[in-house]
């Protein structure tokens, strides 16, 4: 089944002047990705290489060498920023919305992986950056992280490096902050509570502003804890509208820890789920994405839409968070649920065929080309 995407063109053309106006504030990660291939067997030197097609493949090898020992090359195909936020602030900040971000992006000086985009966004950088080896596969990704400057990123440090009075400026003058990558940010619970409990109150309200939250695969992370950082993005609902964004995985940890029926791959089941999710947590949205559609529910209903798959994506690590910035822009300019999710999809797309996050502008003539490349 094809999604229709046309209904968005005229609402794109219509958005364009108003893009400057929409301020932004994202955190609090950083990473140096480095997407690479693991070899299967190799014919010669430099690209002479068979990748491993699938996880399942390379998992198999790894199997394989239990009690004996392996050595497995991988092939460094780019270094390039990495972590939920900087790569959504970045695809809004391309799209020509102001964007402020603070986190691990090198300190005292920005990584060099970051100076492109220090030049675009306002950031605000709290320690160095995490380093994550992507390995890619035509089914997936298998990130392999090291992550001990997170463990810097708490309530403390954004006092002692911004201060208190800084970051309610930061939040005050943003129509969307994202609050991000709370698996591997393990003191970002003092963040959320100090948001609740000193920023927000100082802030004028705005029922409008949206607060966007992706756990990032909390896989690792106990029932208990998710079942309090869960509690705390409620609790932001009485400041604005709140969006919880989860791919399949997260969806079904999420229902289980709500007690609820984990969703199948159907979209009808996981409709039901993300309404579910939605109700008791008491937010304005709860989306979920697996690999091939998206879905969302609001108080108002629930909806799902296909997205443009392609069988020979340039770069998959990264795909999820510019659907979360195509979403968040959509409901940012006030296009329906259903239109903000077609935007999503669109810019996951654009990304994933072209390596580099779209231009709203760019947009409708990715609408044309599926339209035209459709039996």
């Amino acid at each position: 089944m094809q999604t229709n995407y046309d209904s968005l063109i005229p609402q794109i053309d219509a958005a364009l002047p108003s893009l400057g106006e929409l301020h932004c504030l994202l955190g609090f990660d950083g990473t140096v990705d480095v997407i690479c291939k693991p070899v299967e067997h190799r014919d010669g030197k430099g690209d002479q290489f068979k990748a491993f097609p699938t996880i399942r493949d390379f998992g198999q090898r790894v199997i394989d060498a239990d009690g004996k020992s392996a050595i497995i090359e991988i092939v460094v195909e780019q270094q390039k920023i990495g972590g939920n936020g900087p790569i959504m602030a970045n695809a809004l900040a391309q799209s020509g919305l102001p964007v402020d971000y603070i986190g691990t992006l090198g300190k005292p000086d920005i990584h060099p992986a970051y100076s492109e985009f220090a030049q675009r966004v306002n950031v605000h950088s709290v320690a160095n950056p995490a380093v994550t080896h992507a390995l890619e596969f035509t089914n997936g990704k298998i990130m392999l992280a090291s992550i001990a400057c997170y463990d810097e990123v708490s309530a403390d440090t954004l006092k002692r490096e911004l201060g208190t009075e800084a970051v309610t400026h930061l939040v005050e003058q943003s129509k969307l902050c994202c609050l991000l990558n709370w698996t591997c940010l393990s003191e970002l619970n003092s963040v959320l509570l100090w948001y609740l409990n000193r920023i927000l109150p100082a802030c004028t309200a705005d029922p409008e502003r949206l607060f966007f939250f992706d756990l990032a695969d909390p896989s690792m992370q106990s029932e208990d804890r998710l079942r309090i950082v869960l509690d705390h993005i409620g609790e932001f609902s009485r400041h604005g509208r709140v969006v919880l964004g989860m791919n399949f995985n997260e969806t079904c940890q999420v229902s289980r820890v709500l007690g609820i029926a984990e969703p199948t791959s159907d979209p009808e089941s996981l409709r039901e789920a993300l309404k579910t999710i939605r109700s008791k947590l008491g937010i304005y949205c709860a989306m979920g994405h697996p690999t091939n559609f998206a879905a969302c529910a609001t108080g108002d209903g629930s909806w799902s839409v296909v997205g443009p798959h392609t069988a020979t994506p340039k770069i998959t690590t990264g795909a999820g968070d510019h659907l979360n910035a195509g979403f968040s822009l959509g409901l940012l300019l006030g296009f329906s649920p259903e239109d903000a999710l077609k935007l999503g999809v669109l810019y996951s797309g654009y990304y994933v065929r072209s390596g580099h996050p779209p231009h709203l502008k760019d947009i409708p003539e990715l609408i044309q080309t599926l339209n035209t490349s459709q039996p």
